[in-house]
């Protein structure tokens, strides 16, 4: 697929306008780089995965450091074949900037770790809600002033990302339709209700040819799952917000990130088997903080995830039991991943009164 996007953009055709691009437009970064050479794709994500490291380190220490060794065996061959440690590597450097200036103030770090979560948010989306909670955590530190100008950092760097695209014609419109019309992803927790329930049939190649590159689930009360499952995310990511501001500690910033990333991920529409890789290291960030269960839950949903991807995949689309069971039992190891974060969290120190300061 990264081939012929490559293709398509060296004959001079425009994402968004003249062919469906689902990703951000900083997306075309490492497909444009890349594009079907696995062998450049996997030194580009080797590049990132050190970035990772570092970042990590910075964020939660030499544990967490140590912890990102483990990725490649725990997520397996995504973190080479797929482009995803490229925003991941993004969003672990602009939390540990934010992580940093809580421990060290320096003046325009918090600001700089806004930019570069805005950067990697227009590669793939979920790292704005790390800056959700960023912004949040700020608030309830009563850094108001500092908590405003971070969030208009932010908002600048994604409009002047994506503007350029806007007036070449096709987005975000394009892609917004993309995801709207996608039915919930087969592997996606939607998905496994679905299965559950019965009454919807699989779509996508080999199976029903559609649009949307992937094998889904629809008809039947697909809609309805789905609606329930988005309602969930946002119930959960303002249950997670909700926390983070109220605790002042960089163990809570932390723990929000990983927790609302969870969020994120378990009730989207579509839950891919790279989207183990967004985890990892916020759980190994996690653990440096002195979380345990959560990354613990992470790293052995993502070591599930092997069981059927990318040998078997088509046994689950195929919907053969022992590998719907297998992607069952990994969403129910998130699910509780996302209760045991979001249980600790609640446990860190709460906010004693704090004045607020201009930042």
């Amino acid at each position: 697929m990264y081939g012929s996007i490559k293709d398509l953009m060296v004959h001079g055709y425009v994402p968004y306008r003249d062919f469906v691009f689902e990703y951000p437009p900083g997306a075309l970064i490492p497909i444009r780089i890349a594009g079907a050479d696995g062998d450049r794709l996997g030194l580009l994500m080797l590049g990132c995965a050190l970035f990772t490291q570092l970042a990590a380190w910075g964020a939660g220490g030499a544990l967490a450091g140590w912890l990102m060794v483990l990725i490649a065996p725990v997520a397996g061959a995504l973190v080479r074949t797929h482009f995803d440690l490229f925003p991941v590597a993004l969003a672990a450097i602009g939390l540990a900037l934010v992580v940093g200036a809580a421990a060290r103030p320096r003046r325009g770090m918090v600001e700089l770790g806004l930019a570069v979560l805005a950067l990697g948010t227009m590669v793939k989306l979920w790292p704005a809600v790390i800056a959700a909670v960023a912004c949040c955590w700020l608030l309830g530190r009563g850094e108001r002033r500092l908590a405003l100008r971070a969030a208009v950092v932010f908002a600048l760097v994604v409009l002047a990302t994506g503007l350029p695209f806007v007036a070449l014609g096709g987005f975000p419109s394009k892609m917004v339709e993309f995801h709207l019309d996608r039915p919930v992803q087969i592997e996606s927790t939607a998905a496994t209700v679905l299965e559950l329930t019965g009454g919807s049939h699989v779509t996508g190649d080999p199976i029903v040819h559609d649009r949307f590159k992937s094998n889904g689930l629809d008809g039947g009360a697909a809609a309805v799952v789905a609606w329930l499952s988005t309602l969930a995310m946002l119930v959960a990511a303002a249950l997670v917000l909700r926390l983070a501001a109220r605790r002042p500690t960089a163990q809570a910033l932390v723990l929000a990130s990983l927790a609302i990333t969870l969020a994120f991920v378990i009730f989207s529409k579509v839950l891919s088997p790279q989207y183990m890789v967004w985890l990892l290291p916020l759980a190994a960030i996690a653990a440096g903080h002195g979380a345990r269960l959560g990354p613990a839950l992470v790293a052995a949903a993502s070591l599930t995830t092997q069981l059927w991807f990318p040998d078997h995949y088509f046994d689950v689309v195929y919907q053969h039991a022992g590998a719907v069971v297998e992607v069952g039992v990994r969403n129910a190891l998130l699910l509780a991943a996302l209760a045991a974060t979001a249980r600790a969290l609640a446990r860190s120190p709460r906010r004693a009164a704090v004045a607020p300061r201009s930042g």
